[in-house]
C-alpha cells in the first residue's frame, strides 16, 4: 500500500500556494543572493535540459513549462538534450545522463513521487514516471505562480514580468491519493458554459496540468460484454461471439418480462460454473498481454469484476441456487437503492475468481464496487486478499439525512473490516444535474459544495482510501477544489475559495464569493428541504423541480443572489474579469432564473 501520511514539509499549504515570482534585486533586471533567475529583461536566462531519448513525461512537462515561462516573461528558454553543449543555469526535467551524474535518477523515487530541487546553478525537476510532469506543474505553480483555473488559455492566471526570478527550497512529494479519475460530464450546461466551451484536447490537458491521473486502474460494469460474446451475435460486432451459453445468464424470466431488452436477461448466473470459468480465462489472458482481444475493462494490476447496472433490489438471476443467497431481510430493511441484499451472492462469486487467480499471478487483483444490492459488506464472505473494492458513495447528496447516515456507515463499516485492503471511492457529484426524478428535464438548482468536499477527503485520506473516480464536476470552483483536495486533501478549503475567486474575478471577487457561499449555505442544509427528506431516514431522496425552485431558490433568495450578481457585474472592469462574469451570469445565474420561471409557469393559476 501507497503511504498517504506525507511528511509535514512535503505538504502544500496556504503560504507555498502563495508563492513569490517577483522582479527583485540589485538594481535592474538583477535578484538577490540565492534566488534563481529563469528570465532576465525578457531574455532567456537558464536552458531547459532534458534526456536524449526523454520520456513522455519529460517531454510534455519541457514543453509546458517553456510555454508558461513564454507567457509570464515572453522570453522562450531554450530545450536541448543533455548531449548538447550548454552554458549557464540549467533546469533538468526528468531522469537524464546529467541527473545521474548529480545521483538522481528514477529508482530513488516511489510512485508518482517527484522532487524540485535547486542547487548551485540548476535546478532538477524529476519523479517516477508521470511523476516528472507533476513535477514541472507543481513548480510552475509554487513558483511562478501560475494557476489553471479552467481549460484554455482564458481561465488561466499568471503574473506578467519581464523578469522571472525564483526562490529555492526543495520540494519532494506525491499525491495523497494513488488514483484521481474524473469524468466531467461537460454536456451539463453549467459545466460547458463555465468552461467556455471547451475542446476535448483543452479539457484534457487541464486535468493533465493538475495532475488528475496516477496509477493504472480501472473498474467498472464490465461484464455488459458478454452478451455480444455468449448470448447471440450482434450484427453490429459479429466478430466478437464466441459461443451461445444460455445457462451462463440470468434464469426465470418470462418473455414478457424481458420484452423491453431486447429479450436479453438483465444479469448473468452468479452461480454457474461455466461463467465463473470464462472470468478467469478472461482475466489471465488480460494479465498475459491479451486483453484486447477480450475487451477486458482492466488496467495495470487491476481486471475489473461488476455486473450489470441493474439489481439494486431485483434483476438478479432466479434460479435457486442464485436465490438461495440474496439477503430477503436486508432486502427489506429499508428503501435505498444501495443495500447489502446481494452481497453475500456477489462477493462469494468474486471470491471464487480471485481465489483461480491467484493461483496463477499472485501479484494481480479483482477490482469490483460496493455498489447498488451489494453496497454493504457481505456478513458471510470472507473477502480475498487479492481483491480491491470501490464504494459508490452519492456525496453531494448528504442534505439528506437519512442517505449521509446509511452511506457513512456501511462505508466506515467497510474500511474497518478491511484495513489493508486496496480502497477506493466512487462519487456521483454529476448530482443534481444528472437527476430528473420528477419527470421531464427540469433547470436544477445548483450543488455547490466546496467544503463537504474538504470534509469527506480529510475522512478518505485519514481511512487510507487509495484513490476515487468524481463522476460529473459540473461547476468551476468545485471542480478546482475537487482536484487540488485528490492532490493534498490538508489543503484550506477557505484558502484555496479565497485565491480563486480573488485571483479569477478581480474587483468583483467579493459578490461572485459571496454567491457561491450562499448557494452553498442553501443547498447543503437539510433544513431547507421537505419535512420527508428531514425525518424519513430510510429512503433516497434527490432533487426534484419542487426542491429546486419551491425550498431552495425562493423568491426571496432569489432576490438576494440577483443583487450579488448584479454587484460582480458592476465592478468587473477589466475584459478579462468581464469575460468571466459573464460567463458565471450564463451559466448558472440565467440557469437559476430560467428554471424559476419554469417551475413557477406550471402551478395551478399560472398555466
Amino acid at each position: 500500500m501507497i503511504n498517504h501520511h506525507l511528511r509535514c514539509r512535503d505538504l502544500i499549504t496556504l503560504a507555498t500556494l502563495v508563492v513569490l515570482a517577483v522582479v527583485a534585486g540589485c538594481g535592474p533586471g538583477g535578484a538577490e543572493a540565492g534566488e534563481f533567475v529563469l528570465v532576465r529583461n525578457g531574455k532567456p536566462a537558464a536552458t531547459i535540459v532534458t534526456a536524449t531519448a526523454a520520456t513522455d513525461a519529460a517531454i510534455f512537462g519541457a514543453q509546458d513549462l517553456q510555454l508558461h515561462v513564454q507567457k509570464i516573461s515572453g522570453a522562450t528558454l531554450p530545450i536541448k538534450n543533455d548531449g548538447e553543449k550548454v552554458e549557464g543555469p540549467r533546469v533538468f526535467v526528468g531522469p537524464s545522463a546529467a541527473t545521474a551524474q548529480l545521483g538522481l535518477n528514477e529508482s530513488q523515487f516511489q510512485d508518482q513521487e517527484y522532487l524540485i530541487r535547486f542547487l548551485d546553478n540548476d535546478i532538477v525537476l524529476i519523479g517516477k514516471e508521470q511523476g516528472t510532469s507533476y513535477a514541472v506543474h507543481d513548480f510552475l505553480e509554487r513558483f511562478c505562480n501560475v494557476r489553471w483555473y479552467g481549460p484554455g488559455d482564458s481561465q488561466m492566471v499568471f503574473p506578467k514580468t519581464a523578469t522571472l526570478v525564483v526562490e529555492p527550497r526543495e520540494v519532494r512529494r506525491r499525491p495523497a491519493f494513488a488514483w484521481r479519475s474524473m469524468f466531467p460530464w461537460t454536456q451539463f450546461t453549467m459545466g460547458r458554459e463555465l468552461y467556455n466551451q471547451p475542446s476535448d484536447a483543452d479539457l484534457n490537458l487541464f486535468w493533465r496540468r493538475l495532475r488528475v491521473g496516477g496509477e493504472a486502474y480501472a473498474c467498472n460494469h464490465s461484464l455488459e460484454g458478454y452478451y455480444d460474446r455468449f448470448w447471440k451475435q450482434n450484427p453490429k460486432c459479429p466478430e466478437v461471439f464466441v459461443a451461445a451459453h444460455p445457462d451462463w445468464f440470468a434464469q426465470g424470466y418470462s418473455e414478457s418480462e424481458l420484452e423491453g431488452s431486447g429479450g436479453q436477461p438483465p444479469q448473468l448466473c452468479y452461480s454457474n460454473q461455466g461463467l465463473l470459468d470464462q472470468v478467469v480465462v478472461d482475466a489471465r489472458k488480460f494479465f498475459d498481454g491479451q486483453g484486447a482481444a477480450i475487451g477486458a475493462e482492466a488496467a495495470g494490476r487491476y481486471f475489473a469484476m461488476v455486473p450489470m447496472d441493474r439489481g439494486g433490489r431485483s434483476g438478479w438471476c432466479k434460479c435457486p441456487a442464485c436465490q438461495t443467497q440474496i439477503d430477503q431481510q436486508r432486502l427489506t430493511e429499508n428503501s435505498f437503492d444501495s443495500n447489502g441484499s446481494a452481497s453475500d451472492y456477489w462477493f462469494a462469486f468474486v471470491n471464487k475468481v480471485a481465489r483461480e487467480l491467484a493461483r496463477t499471478h499472485p501479484d494481480k487483483y479483482i477490482s469490483t464496487l460496493a455498489y447498488a444490492g451489494y453496497s454493504y459488506s457481505p456478513r458471510n464472505v470472507r473477502l480475498e486478499p487479492n481483491i480491491s473494492v470501490q464504494m459508490c458513495l452519492h456525496t453531494r447528496n448528504y442534505w439528506a439525512p437519512g442517505m449521509e447516515h446509511d452511506e457513512l456507515r456501511w462505508y466506515r463499516d467497510w474500511v474497518g473490516r478491511e484495513k489493508g485492503r486496496p480502497m477506493y471511492v466512487w462519487l456521483y457529484h454529476c448530482l443534481p444535474e444528472l437527476q430528473n426524478v420528477d419527470g421531464p428535464a427540469y433547470r436544477c438548482f445548483p450543488g455547490f459544495h466546496a467544503h463537504a468536499v474538504s470534509r469527506q477527503f480529510k475522512m478518505f485520506a485519514r481511512d487510507g482510501i487509495r484513490g476515487a473516480f468524481i463522476e460529473g464536476v459540473s461547476d468551476q470552483v468545485d471542480a478546482y477544489v475537487t482536484v487540488k483536495l485528490l492532490d493534498d486533501p490538508s489543503l484550506d478549503v477557505d484558502a484555496l475559495l479565497d485565491e480563486f475567486f480573488t485571483r479569477y474575478y478581480g474587483p468583483a471577487a467579493e459578490p461572485m464569493k459571496r454567491f457561491y457561499l450562499r448557494v452553498e449555505e442553501i443547498y447543503g442544509d437539510s433544513a431547507n428541504y421537505p419535512e420527508e427528506v428531514q425525518q424519513n431516514l430510510k429512503q433516497d431522496f434527490f432533487q426534484s423541480e419542487a426542491i429546486a425552485w419551491k425550498y431552495l431558490g425562493t423568491e426571496a433568495r432569489m432576490a438576494k443572489l440577483g443583487a450579488l450578481m448584479d454587484e460582480a457585474t458592476r465592478l468587473a472592469v477589466g475584459d478579462v474579469e468581464k469575460q468571466r462574469v459573464d460567463l458565471f451570469r450564463k451559466a448558472v445565474w440565467d440557469h437559476m432564473v430560467e428554471g424559476r420561471k419554469q417551475y413557477l409557469a406550471k402551478q395551478p393559476g399560472n398555466r
